[in-house]
C-alpha cells in the first residue's frame, strides 16, 4: 500500500473510533481491532485487596467492507496486582451446559457464575446474504484438565438457536507485569461460517466460604506513599485470526487510593 493511501486508511479508522476516547486501536493492514476495558471500582485501598470487577471487550472491523477473518485465539492478561480467588467457589462441568440456552445454563450452574458478556457477529453462508448474530455470554468457574478455567457459554437465538462453549484456561506467571492470563483457542468448527464483530466480558463475583467473604477478583491501588493515585498497565488483550494476523494492545488505566 502506498504511503498516502495508508495514511488515509489510518485516518478513516481513527475517525471511526474517535468517540471511544479510552479505547486502544490496533491494526494490521485493513484489519482493525478496538480494545477497551477497565476495573470497578476505581477507588481501592492502598495495601489491602478489595473486591473488583474486570471488563474487557474487543470490536473487529475491516475497512474495505469485506468479511473479517475468523477469530482463532483470544487471550486476556491481567496485571499481577489483580488476584483470582476460587477457594470454595462451586464449579460447572461442560456436560451441564452443552447444549443449553442461557436460561438452562443458569439453572444448571448459577452457583458457579463468575461473569457475563455479549457478542455480535454475522453468519455468511455461500451464495446467501449475511445474517446478523448476537447473544449473551455466561462465564462459569470450572476445572479443566486439573487446572482452573472458565467455561464461556455463548448462546444466541437469532436467526436460529445456537449454543457454543469456549474454554478459557487460566495460567499464572511467576514474574512480569501480568500475573494471570486467560487464553482460549476457538476451533474451526465454532465459527466455520461466521465471524466476530464484537465481544465483551465482565468478570465479577462475591461469595461466602467458611463464614468469610471472598471475591473472584480483588486488587489494591498500590500508589507510592504520598500519592493518591497510580497509573498502571491494567491488561494486555490479544486476538489471533485465521489468516495469521495477530493484534494486541496494552490497556493503561488509573486507580485512586480509597480515603
Amino acid at each position: 500500500m502506498r504511503r498516502g493511501a495508508a495514511a488515509v486508511v489510518l485516518a478513516v479508522a481513527l475517525l471511526l473510533f474517535a468517540s471511544l476516547a479510552n479505547a486502544e486501536l490496533a491494526e494490521r493492514g485493513n484489519l482493525f481491532v478496538k480494545f477497551d476495558g477497565g476495573i470497578a471500582p476505581m477507588a481501592l485501598p492502598r495495601t489491602e485487596r478489595a473486591p473488583i470487577s474486570v471488563r474487557v471487550d474487543g470490536t473487529v472491523r475491516v475497512l474495505s467492507g469485506e468479511r473479517p477473518p475468523a477469530l482463532r485465539h483470544i487471550s486476556i492478561a491481567i496485571n499481577r496486582g489483580g488476584v483470582i480467588d476460587t477457594r470454595g467457589l462451586p464449579t460447572c462441568r461442560r456436560s451441564q451446559i452443552e447444549p443449553a440456552t442461557s436460561q438452562q445454563a443458569l439453572e444448571a450452574c448459577r452457583s458457579a457464575l463468575v461473569g457475563e458478556g455479549r457478542y455480535v457477529g454475522a453468519l455468511a453462508l455461500p451464495e446467501q446474504d449475511r445474517f446478523p448474530l448476537q447473544g449473551g455470554v455466561l462465564a462459569f468457574n470450572a476445572v479443566v484438565d486439573g487446572q482452573r478455567a472458565i467455561l464461556a457459554h455463548v448462546y444466541g437465538g437469532d436467526p436460529v438457536p445456537n449454543s457454543r462453549i469456549i474454554v478459557f484456561h487460566i495460567h499464572q506467571a511467576h514474574s512480569g507485569t501480568f500475573g494471570t492470563t486467560l487464553s482460549a483457542a476457538l476451533p474451526v468448527r465454532l465459527n466455520r461460517s461466521g465471524y466476530l464483530k464484537k465481544i465483551s466480558l465482565e468478570l465479577r463475583r462475591t461469595f461466602v466460604y467458611r463464614g468469610q467473604k471472598h471475591s473472584y477478583l480483588s486488587a489494591a491501588c498500590s500508589a507510592p506513599a504520598g500519592f493518591t493515585s497510580a497509573t498502571f498497565p491494567f491488561s494486555k488483550v490479544s486476538m489471533a485470526f485465521a489468516d495469521g494476523r495477530k493484534l494486541s494492545s496494552v490497556l493503561i488505566r488509573t486507580c485512586k487510593v480509597q480515603k
